[in-house]
């Protein structure tokens, strides 16, 4: 009688399982590979001495300057990363890539000297400006901590204005840089697409003379100087071409 109601009892228990607690995937780690393009605006500074000399008929007269160049630029870049993997040291961390931009700038300065043929006034304006580096970055994730160095190009105008003798002439040259481009900077994701950054580069293209002959017997000469440091900030699109696969997640 016993054995029949423990059969009975048992027979009413539930049988059902209790719910196994499915694990959310891990998402994928985030890959800085990939093309890139975006929107640049900073400012630009730089001050550096200068010689002038300058030749009349009614005499010679040579001295130093200083000259102080600031303003603002917009500009546009495109370029291309590739995050190595299993590297010894860095593991998944290191990123290399490469980049071409390009502003339209306000840098500009002007200088005026008191000789004894007159005053005379120097300036220079950065035109345009831009480059092609490369960069090298270290990244924590969605944040891409990276150097940069290649080489620059502008457009620079050279001008010149005496009251007292010759008036007044300007010329315009792009050049690329003889010298070099270098820089640092911090980039974060803010998600698979987009990015902003903030990042600091010098550029120094060259110096040279430029002498003015406006009339007979007349030269006006200073040296000009196309180098200014740069702090900008950019927003970038990450295009997803070429960019690593996401991993498929089996469900069950």
């Amino acid at each position: 009688m016993i054995a029949i109601c423990g059969t009975a009892i048992a027979a009413d228990l539930p049988t059902e399982k209790p719910p196994v607690m499915s694990v959310a995937p891990v998402p994928p780690a985030f890959s800085w590979t990939g093309f890139y393009a975006g929107v640049s605006g900073g400012y630009g500074i730089d001050h550096a001495s200068y010689p002038f000399a300058v030749t009349t008929g009614a005499g010679f007269a040579s001295g130093q300057g200083g000259l102080t160049q600031h303003g603002g630029a917009i500009g546009l870049q495109v370029g291309y990363n590739y995050q190595l993997s299993n590297m010894p040291l860095v593991g998944d961390h290191l990123v290399i890539g490469i980049e071409g931009d390009a502003a339209w700038s306000g840098i500009n300065g002007q200088s005026t000297n008191l000789t004894v043929l007159g005053p005379a006034s120097f300036g220079t304006r950065i035109e345009s400006f831009g480059g092609i580096e490369g960069r090298v970055g270290y990244a924590f994730d969605r944040l891409l901590i990276f150097i940069q160095g290649g080489v620059p190009y502008a457009t620079t105008k050279s001008y010149y204005s005496a009251a007292g003798f010759s008036g007044s002439a300007t010329e315009t040259r792009f050049r690329i840089g003889r010298q070099n481009l270098v820089g640092a900077g911090a980039e974060y994701a803010i998600n698979d697409n987009w990015s902003i950054r903030a990042d600091y580069v010098y550029s120094f293209v060259g110096a040279w003379w430029k002498s003015f002959s406006p009339a007979p017997g007349v030269d006006i000469g200073y040296m000009t100087r196309t180098s200014f440091h740069t702090a900008r900030a950019s927003i970038d699109y990450h295009f997803d071409l070429f960019a690593p696969a996401t991993p498929v997640v089996a469900k069950y």
